[in-house]
Formats: structure tokens, C-alpha cells, sequence
């Protein structure tokens, strides 16, 4: 991280400030999605300790699909092969978010492009492309921040809903449907608010 030093300390504090303002939006759905995710491991996971699953589930993908979809696989007991193929086909559309990166983030250090192909999510995904800054590294910067925020927002709200699924026993009904179904109205938001930045772009460019 010691290249950052380059970028002066008060353009790096707008950096932050400015990844944080873009990861509010995010924040609501995340929080929201991970708690019931949470809820569901807890309630329907059939395992030791949901909020420690919960919690590993959700650093190792920051995928609300995938979390709500690991709920069945957990409760059966389903084998690593099962759940790799399922991680696959759930999460295979984050490839092709990769590619379009990948002149983006050209030359970038090994561990922080790990993180960034890591944590490369739906909406993730497309704050780092409204995002428009010519300077390769302060880019970057931005990027790791935008990351960092929308991780720490996705394991805080599935962490939690364990635990409090765990202390008291939510009920579950009626989530499986109204936490996909938020997943969808935040992602098309999202969408649509990229592509009015995009036309906007043409007519000004």
C-alpha cells in the first residue's frame, strides 16, 4: 500500500469519503439481504455455531445468491463437490465482470487484485464502473475502499442475522421470497442508474 503515498493525504481522504457516499445505496440492501441470510443459516442450517458459518460463508463470497442458496446445502449435509459446482454456476456471470476489468486493473499487485476479483459483486460491480477517474492509481484506490466498505457491510449483516437468528429462533417463513426478490429490485436499480450515467456520458462526451 506504500504507492498510495504518492496521492496527497487530503485527495486521499475524498477517495474515501466518496467510495463511502457511493457504498451508502449498497449499505441498505447488504445489511438487509445478510441479515436474512443470516436468519436462514441459523434457523434452517442445521449446523454448529451459524454465525461462525455465517460469517466464514460471507468473507469467502460476498454473493447474496450464493448465501441463500448454501441454506439447503448446509441443512443436507451436501459434499464439497456439491457445493463447488453449485458455487460455480451460481457465480459464474462474475467472470465476465472480470474481463471487463481486466485493462482496468492492469499491473495492479497481486494481493489487491485478489481481493478485487474476490469481492467483485453485482454491485460492487457496478460502482466501480460509474466510477470515473483517468488516474490509474487513484483509481485503484478508490476501487480497494468501494471493496472494502461493501464487504464489511455484507459479513455485518449476515453475522448479525445468525446471531440473532441463533439467540431467538426468528421465523423464516416468507424470507426465501422477499430477500430474492429485494436482491432484484437493488440490482436492477443499480442497472438503471448505470446506464443513465452511460447515456449521460455520450451526449456530454
Amino acid at each position: 500500500m506504500r504507492e498510495f503515498a504518492v496521492i496527497k493525504l487530503e485527495e486521499r481522504r475524498k477517495i474515501i469519503r466518496s467510495a463511502f457516499v457511493a457504498s451508502l445505496p449498497v449499505l441498505a440492501g447488504y445489511s438487509t439481504m445478510g441479515f436474512a441470510a443470516g436468519v436462514l443459516m441459523a434457523v434452517k442450517g442445521s449446523v454448529a455455531y451459524p454465525p461462525l458459518w455465517a460469517a466464514l460463508i460471507a468473507l469467502s463470497s460476498v454473493s447474496g445468491t450464493l448465501s441463500f442458496a448454501m441454506v439447503p446445502l448446509m441443512a443436507s449435509g451436501a459434499s464439497a463437490l456439491s457445493t463447488a459446482l453449485l458455487t460455480l454456476c451460481v457465480n459464474f456471470r462474475y467472470v465476465f465482470y472480470g474481463f471487463s476489468m481486466r485493462e482496468r486493473w492492469r499491473g495492479v499487485p497481486f494481493f489487491q487484485k485478489w481481493f478485487l476479483i474476490h469481492s467483485l459483486a453485482d454491485e460492487i460491480f457496478a460502482l466501480d464502473l460509474a466510477h470515473r477517474e483517468e488516474d490509474p492509481l487513484k483509481n485503484r484506490y478508490y476501487c480497494l475502499w468501494n471493496h472494502f466498505f461493501n464487504v464489511v457491510y455484507w459479513v455485518f449483516g449476515t453475522t448479525t442475522g445468525a446471531v440473532v437468528g441463533a439467540a431467538f429462533e426468528l421465523p423464516s417463513k416468507g424470507i426465501e421470497f422477499a430477500m430474492p426478490a429485494l436482491f432484484l429490485v437493488i440490482l436492477t436499480d443499480q442497472v438503471r442508474d448505470l446506464l443513465a450515467r452511460y447515456r449521460k456520458g455520450d451526449k456530454n462526451g
